[in-house]
C-alpha cells in the first residue's frame, strides 16, 4: 500500500495489481473506483473489470453491473 498507490498513473500494472489487492481483502468498492473508468485494452483489464462489476452485481443484486460484466 505504500508503493503501488504513487505510481498507479505512471505504471499500468501498478493499476491492476492495486486493484487485484483491493479484492482479496474484500474492499470491492475500492477496486471499482480504481477500475471503473478505465478504458480495457487487454484481457487482463477486461478480466478484472468483469470481476469487480460481476461482485459488486451479486452483492447488490443490481443487473446493471451483471449487464457490464
Amino acid at each position: 500500500m505504500q508503493v503501488l498507490p504513487p505510481i498507479v498513473d505512471v505504471i499500468p500494472e501498478a493499476r491492476l495489481n492495486l486493484v487485484v489487492y483491493h479484492l482479496k481483502n474484500e474492499e470491492v468498492d475500492e477496486a471499482y473506483k480504481l477500475i471503473k473508468d478505465m478504458d480495457c485494452v487487454i484481457p487482463k483489464e477486461y478480466i478484472l473489470k468483469a470481476v469487480v462489476h460481476t461482485i459488486i452485481g451479486q452483492n447488490e443484486e443490481s443487473k446493471e453491473h451483471l449487464r457490464i460484466a
